[in-house]
């Protein structure tokens, strides 16, 4: 029943926060802004193994505070939010590895992921400075994450495109930072990052709420 609810609530949540972007700031936001992820991560660890649910169930816990942070101070909070975003992106990891192709396999998604990377690290390298070791590791994290997320479902799914989506996100809260400023920012950010998480989620629903005896080793169905 909940895994049934959770997904309509999620939107619901995350298009009245959006729809707030337009509007003056307000007490509630950061709590706001952060109750879809909070959502998601009670649906998880609810309805999925504790193997796959309790790290995506963290993950989502940790997007919730990163989330918080930018509500906050988007300036002030970033490292925080990023720090958060960072065990966001860990956690997802493990999760991914469990059902994940062999690396091997699906090199076309994979290699666009770390090429995608690299190249958002080197347009944001020059205005970096003392932060080029925490990004760099940070863009790894992010790539590797999403490399592993390539090989989970069935033939790119949504958690592939969600963590794609996710990727991109970051990296635009990169160059909005170290770059230059964008107009609308935060509400395509948002916009972009909360589709990305939202993908993740029911992704994660549907490919790991199946029995692992029903799956081949690449997450397909036997």
């Amino acid at each position: 029943m909940l895994a049934r609810i959770a997904p309509p609530l999620f939107i619901a949540l995350a298009v009245s926060y959006w729809l707030t972007l337009f509007l003056p700031a307000w007490p509630g936001e950061p709590v706001h802004k952060a109750l879809p992820m909070l959502l998601a991560a009670w649906t998880l660890a609810a309805a999925l193994p504790r193997r796959t649910g309790l790290p995506l169930a963290l993950g989502f816990v940790f997007a919730a505070a990163g989330d918080a942070f930018l509500a906050v101070d988007r300036q002030a909070l970033l490292i925080q939010a990023l720090a958060s975003f960072l065990v966001t992106q860990l956690a997802y990891s493990v999760a991914f590895v469990h059902r994940a192709a062999p690396l091997h396999e699906r090199l076309v998604a994979r290699l666009a992921a770390i090429a995608f990377g690299a190249a958002m690290l080197a347009w944001m390298w020059p205005g970096l400075d003392e932060f080029r070791l925490p990004v760099t590791a940070y863009v790894a994290v992010l790539a590797l994450m999403t490399v592993l997320a390539a090989g989970v479902g069935d033939r790119l799914g949504r958690v592939f495109a969600g963590a794609a989506l996710f990727m991109l996100a970051d990296s635009l809260i990169g160059v909005n930072r170290f770059v230059g400023e964008f107009a609308h920012s935060e509400r395509i950010i948002v916009a972009i990052y909360t589709t990305g998480q939202y993908l993740i989620f029911t992704g994660a629903l549907r490919v790991f709420g199946r029995p692992a005896a029903a799956t081949d080793p690449r997450g397909a169905p036997s």
